[in-house]
C-alpha cells in the first residue's frame, strides 16, 4: 500500500512538472479537439476566461470568429501564412478560429494552435456555430483540515478555478494539500 501510494505521489508530481503548458479543449458538435495555448499574456488571459461558449460566425471561407465583451493582450504581427487550427486575436477582442491554410496579411495576436487538426474543417462546416472552449481537465484541490470540504480548487498551472469550472472536474485521483500543506492522495 505504501508503494502504491508512493508511485501514485510520483506520478502525479510528474503530470505537474509536465503540464507547464496550457492546453485545452474545443468542442465543436461532438468532434473535441485540443489546443496549446501559447505561454503569453494573451493567452494567459484568454486561458483564465474559460470555460466559455462563443457563437462564431464564418468569414472568408477559412476561419470562424467572435468578438468578445472584453479586451485581451495584444502582441501582433504579420504571421504571412495562417495555418490550419491557429487560435489568433484580430485586434485586442475577436477571438479567430481557422480551419484552412492560406496567406495574410493581416495582423494578429497568437493565442495558441489546435493539434492535430484532422477533422476539424469537416466540423467546423459551413456558416455559424457554437464553439465551447474548456480547460482540460487536471485539477490540484487544496482542502480543509477535516479532509472533507473544498477550500479552493487550483489547477495544474496554480490558477484559481471558480465554480463554473469545477463541472468538467473528472472522477478519479486528485492531489490534495491540507490546511498544513501536506500532499496526499485521494480517490
Amino acid at each position: 500500500m505504501r508503494l502504491l501510494c508512493a508511485l501514485l505521489m510520483s506520478l502525479a508530481m510528474l503530470q505537474m512538472s509536465a503540464q507547464g503548458v496550457m492546453k485545452i479543449n474545443i468542442i465543436v458538435g461532438s468532434k473535441t479537439f485540443t489546443a496549446v495555448l501559447d505561454d503569453s499574456e494573451t493567452g494567459k488571459a484568454f486561458y483564465d476566461m474559460l470555460p466559455m461558449t462563443l457563437n462564431m460566425s464564418e468569414l472568408n471561407g477559412n476561419e470562424k470568429y467572435n468578438y468578445l465583451s472584453v479586451s485581451l493582450p495584444t502582441n501582433s504581427y504579420h504571421p504571412g501564412t495562417i495555418e490550419k487550427g491557429d487560435l489568433l486575436l484580430y485586434g485586442s477582442s475577436c477571438v479567430v478560429l481557422f480551419y484552412k491554410t492560406f496567406s495574410s496579411g493581416y495582423s494578429y495576436t497568437r493565442i495558441g494552435k489546435i493539434a492535430p487538426v484532422e477533422g476539424l474543417e469537416q466540423a467546423l462546416g459551413n456558416g455559424s456555430i457554437t464553439v465551447r472552449f474548456e480547460k482540460e481537465p487536471t485539477a490540484i484541490s487544496a482542502v480543509h483540515a477535516d479532509g472533507k470540504t473544498p477550500k479552493a480548487i487550483y489547477d495544474l498551472h496554480g490558477r484559481l478555478m471558480d465554480a463554473d469550472d469545477l463541472s468538467f472536474l473528472p472522477d478519479g485521483t486528485y492531489v490534495i494539500k491540507d490546511a498544513k500543506g501536506t500532499r496526499k492522495i485521494i480517490k
